[in-house]
């Protein structure tokens, strides 16, 4: 601290500088306590990152690239091509590696005949891939690697981006949390969601596809909302619209968001942002998506296109429910029984009964989307990949549930301390046992025995 000294030249002048001199100590305290608390979140994000990238580098290490285990393949790959074919090949068809469509399992295609690349999936985390993608692109050059955008050094960097999202989502959620709810409970909700859940897999083993960048924006949306309220509208919007352009269903949450957003600011403050605010901020939203009608124009001539043709909701009239539920079969609580507890919570009212009721009701249509779309298990994956992107939402039922529940007595702590345990031992054990794919029947319980006993078939 430093005292400041002027010459006084009357008793005025004297209590003004004291005034000036004591909001200088007090400002100077709270910049120093902020800088040691970023300090320290910054330390500590730093420690939980290279221990995920251990974790991420050391699994994906014995899968060999262009192999069905590798990060870029199939879906994943699909969603990642924006990047090499626009930044080193210019959408140059004929400069593009031969059959680099097939070797990365079809994510997407090179059609010969019209000499175009043809991916259905939407370049939404292509947008926050960049940064991972540049930086790898330029040390592949500096190191004399392989600089084609598919190589080993490009399915890191895949990995790192994944698992970089993935945690920073889940401190700005713990943030968001502990706004509504104590430590220890937003702790322990963002635990369970990282090491009960499948969100492990999806952020450490395979980062490439789309869950983990939802799941990240749903959290900084969050974190937004509640610390600025209606005051940064014009990145609320754009954001919600990227996450609209990663995964159309996506809309849904969107809504949740909105729910959220209107529990904490009125209507009255919305109006007075003003019309040409909120008309900008939709423009900036829109320009989100311009890029993808570009490139849908470049593949089909139309400005927008349903890329998912021979795929939709087909199951409309007999949606599989108990399946995306409960089933063996990639079922949604059948890999991740901490999440009842996490809609008991949501009773509880969070926020309050309105949060809750939204919530509720935009979860059981999205319960119903997934079990209508034809392919309810979502193909190869593990546990209800289609829900990761609105496990932020669910972190709220767990918080009020832990808060409520857990820390009233010795016995109760016990309890969830011994449930956690399971929970958490099943999904690591599945997780590091499972070989991606379910080659069993979809109601086959003891296929899961099997995965956890290291019994594959």
């Amino acid at each position: 601290m430093y005292e400041i000294e002027f010459i006084i030249d009357s008793k005025l002048d004297f209590l003004v500088l004291k005034i000036f001199n004591c909001f200088f100590l007090f400002l100077t305290f709270k910049l120093k306590a902020n800088f040691t608390l970023l300090k320290k979140i910054i330390l500590t994000f730093l420690l939980l990152y290279a221990l995920g990238m251990f974790l991420s580098l050391n699994m994906n290490s014995k899968y060999k690239v262009f192999t069905y285990k590798s990060t870029m393949w199939a879906d994943a790959a699909g969603y990642y091509m924006y990047l090499p074919v626009s930044v080193i090949y210019q959408w140059n068809y004929d400069a593009l590696p031969p059959g680099i469509d097939t070797l990365t399992g079809s994510g997407f295609y090179l059609l010969e005949d019209e000499k175009v690349v043809f991916t259905k999936y939407t370049s939404g985390i292509s947008y926050l891939q960049l940064p991972f993608f540049l930086s790898t692109h330029a040390y592949a050059k500096l190191t004399k690697q392989k600089a084609d955008g598919f190589s080993k050094p490009y399915v890191n960097a895949m990995l790192f981006s994944g698992v970089f999202y993935m945690l920073l989502g889940l401190f700005l959620l713990y943030f968001v949390l502990n706004s509504f709810f104590d430590k220890r409970a937003s702790l322990f909700a963002v635990l369970g969601l990282v090491l009960c859940t499948n969100l492990y897999f999806y952020g450490i083993e395979h980062p490439g596809l789309s869950h983990v960048y939802s799941f990240f924006l749903g959290a900084l949306l969050l974190f937004i909302i509640n610390k600025y309220r209606e005051k940064k509208l014009l990145i609320v919007i754009p954001l919600m619209a990227l996450l609209v352009l990663i995964r159309p269903t996506n809309l849904l949450l969107v809504a949740m968001l909105l729910v959220f957003y209107f529990n904490l600011v009125s209507w009255a403050d919305v109006k007075k942002i003003g019309a040409p605010k909120i008309l900008l901020s939709l423009a900036l939203g829109f320009l989100v998506f311009v890029p993808q009608m570009f490139y849908w124009h470049y593949v089909s001539g139309n400005w927008i296109t349903y890329s998912y043709k021979g795929e939709g909701f087909t199951n409309w009239n007999s949606p599989k429910i108990l399946e995306v539920l409960f089933a063996p079969l990639n079922g949604f609580l059948t890999y991740a029984p901490i999440f009842i507890l996490a809609f008991i919570g949501l009773f509880y009212k969070p926020i309050n009964k309105i949060f809750t009721l939204g919530v509720l009701a935009l979860f059981l249509l999205l319960i119903y989307v997934n079990a209508s779309w034809w392919s309810w298990q979502f193909g190869c994956a593990y546990g209800g990949r289609a829900f990761v992107d609105y496990y932020p939402f669910l972190a709220f039922g767990l918080a009020a549930f832990i808060q409520r529940n857990v820390f009233l007595n010795s016995k109760t702590k016990i309890v969830f301390a011994l449930m956690f345990l399971v929970f958490v031992t099943y999904n690591i054990l599945f997780i590091y046992g499972y070989d991606d794919c379910w080659y069993s029947t979809t109601w086959d319980y003891g296929y899961i025995l099997n995965v956890l006993r290291g019994e594959l078939s």
